[in-house]
Formats: structure tokens, sequence, C-alpha cells
């Protein structure tokens, strides 16, 4: 079980398409993997030539143009990847503006209204009934825009520039 594993792994290549390889049965290799038998002189020699492959691969270095081109797909990745956190960031920052606006605005019409019914100086009975209205629209809008909600665009907005750092700063070591 043991070679199964580190031939197999180490290969990459499915049990099928190994025999087929070395021009053995499933069974032989499938037998060879599992310690029971051994394989005809032309399958190992066949073997340890592919073997033989994979331990040079690991000593030289990455093919240097492959490496290149991997390099420049992971730097566009990047680069990529900070204009859309820069975007969201824009999006994150001005609803958190619209949101504090919005608040401000429903606490002042909260204010007012309450400033004037306290007085009692409205003269007719349409505008005694628009201020608990007003007041009531105002309080719905500061919940909607409620200091929690606030928060969690702010902390999106924080969130956001420490990615926006980390994805600098990978693409800066690329």
């Amino acid at each position: 079980m043991k070679k199964e594993e580190n031939v197999g792994t180490l290969l990459g290549i499915p049990q099928e398409e190994m025999a087929i390889l070395l021009q053995v049965t499933r069974g032989q290799w499938s037998m060879f993997l599992s310690g029971k038998r051994s394989l005809p002189t032309a399958a190992v020699l066949k073997l340890t030539e592919m073997l033989t492959i994979v331990k040079e691969a690991e000593t030289q270095e990455p093919h240097a143009a492959a490496l290149k081109e991997e390099e420049a797909r992971i730097k566009k990745y990047l680069e990529e990847e900070i204009i859309i956190n820069q975007h969201k960031q824009r999006l994150a920052a001005d609803q958190l503006e619209r949101c504090k606006k919005r608040y401000q605005s429903a606490q002042n019409a909260v204010k007012i209204a309450d400033a004037l019914i306290a007085k009692k100086q409205q003269t007719h009975t349409w505008q005694e009934e628009l201020l608990p209205l007003i007041k009531s629209n105002a309080q719905d809008v500061l919940k909607k825009n409620s200091l929690l909600v606030q928060e969690q665009y702010t902390l999106k907005l924080l969130v956001l520039q420490q990615e926006e750092v980390v994805l600098t700063e990978r693409l800066l070591r690329k």
C-alpha cells in the first residue's frame, strides 16, 4: 500500500493510464503497487525513466518563461482585485456618508416636530395632524440609518481598506 501511495502520488497518473503507458494489464500494475508481483523488465525500465524525469524536474528550476507568465497572471489578478476593492470602498464610503446625512436630517426633523408640538402654536387642525406624521416618518428614517447601521458601514470600509493594504503588499512583492 505504501508503494502505491508513493508511486501513484508521485507520478500523478491514474492506474489504468499508467498500465497502458507501461504496456501491462491493470491487474499487473495493481499487484505491483501492492507488492504482490513485479513488473516485466520493459515496464520497469519505463517506470524508472518516468521516476527519473520526476526527480530531475524537482531539482531543476521551473521553466523561466512559464514562471514569468504565471507571475504576470498573478500580478494582473492582484491589480484587478485592487481596482474592485477600491470601487467597493467608494461605494461603502458613499453609503456611510448618505446614512449619516439621512440620520442627521431625521434627527433635526424629530427635534423640530417635538418643539412645534410642545409650543402648540398651530392654528389649523391639519398642522396638528401633520406634525406627528413628520415625527413618525423621521423616526422611521432614524431606524433605517441608525448608529448601528453606520457602524456596520464603517467596519465594512475598514475591512476593505485593510484588504487593499494586503493586496498592495502582495502586488509589490511580485
